[in-house]
């Protein structure tokens, strides 16, 4: 199960939002651009994010060394910043400043580099101690700055980074520990549910940590899943309902002329509503299974948002499951 779920995760179109609601009070200072082609060569960077006007600095924690034009690198949670990744990246930087525009139009000191990874890059910083002579400044938690290179540059450490200013990339991740940060994360997500950004980060959260969600808050977990995944199913559920209803009706009325009969057309009615139910009820737990199946929802909590949706017991949830899975 775990390495399908590594299969699964797409880490980078969700740090790709998650960054831009760092810098959401100054976003409109900002321009961000997803893995931007550098020169006319297939090299991509991860983003690149452009200050509109270089004036003043950013006072975002992330964004205090920013210049005009920032790299920036990010490595997942399931992956691992190294050495080799650093000189690929800081390449990045020189491709940049010798493929945009005409001859020396960017600046070199134009250019800063940020490096954000999951995992404490030890055997770089060693590296770039020893063998590059930089010297490495903790300014803020979670967030490293290399001194000694004329591009101003940082590594950032997502885990230990300060929930109070950086709750969504601190939180993206797959192993939150802390139901604090579970709650913090509901809440702020309660506030902006209808903000594209921050459905894309909880979905790829709520997926990579769905065991934690459930053991600490059962209820909530379900209302923030149901959230992400309601678009996906809504209309082709309420399609099916509809359907089922008219055809109930339909019917009914139909059996009732037949009868010819007032007991008849009431008993006529009352029956094709039931079985137009049934058929409704069929419909929308099949429409429901295929929505959690194509999301990559496990069969577990398939089954538990069958219990809350349909008010079945664990039995008759494995039971559909098994029919129509």
């Amino acid at each position: 199960m775990r390495d399908q779920k590594k299969h699964t995760l797409r880490w980078h179109p969700a740090f790709y939002p998650g960054i831009q609601i760092e810098f959401q009070i100054e976003s409109s200072r900002l321009d961000f651009i997803h893995e931007y082609t550098l020169g006319t060569e297939p090299v991509r960077t991860d983003m690149i994010i452009i200050k509109k006007t270089n004036d003043e600095p950013l006072r975002k924690n992330i964004g205090k060394i920013f210049r005009r034009y920032n790299i920036v690198e990010y490595k997942s949670p399931e992956d691992y910043l190294s050495i080799d990744d650093f000189y690929k990246a800081y390449a990045y930087v020189n491709f940049y400043k010798a493929y945009t525009g005409a001859v020396d139009e960017i600046k070199i000191t134009e250019l800063t580099l940020t490096l954000v990874c999951f995992h404490f890059p030890s055997k770089l910083i060693t590296h770039l101690r020893e063998i590059r002579k930089y010297n490495i400044q903790p300014i803020s938690p979670g967030i490293y700055k290399i001194i000694g290179d004329i591009i101003p540059m940082q590594i950032i450490v997502t885990p230990r980074l300060s929930e109070k200013e950086n709750l969504w990339l601190k939180n993206l991740t797959n192993n939150i520990s802390d139901s604090d940060s579970i709650g913090n994360l509901l809440a702020d997500y309660d506030l902006h549910k209808s903000d594209p950004h921050y459905r894309t980060v909880m979905d790829i959260i709520v997926r990579a940590n769905s065991s934690k969600f459930k053991e600490e808050v059962h209820s909530k977990m379900c209302d923030a899943l149901m959230e992400i995944m309601r678009e996906e199913w809504k209309d082709e559920l309420d399609k099916v309902r509809v359907a089922a209803k008219n055809e109930a009706l339909v019917t009914g009325h139909q059996e009732g002329l037949m009868e010819g009969r007032k007991e008849g057309l009431a008993e006529g009615r009352k029956e094709g509503l039931a079985e137009g139910r049934k058929e409704g009820l069929t419909e929308g737990i099949k429409a429901l299974i295929s929505a959690c199946r194509a999301l990559g929802a496990s069969k577990e909590d398939t089954a538990l948002q069958l219990m809350n949706g349909f008010s079945m017991d664990q039995e008759s949830a494995q039971a559909n499951i098994s029919k129509y899975w």
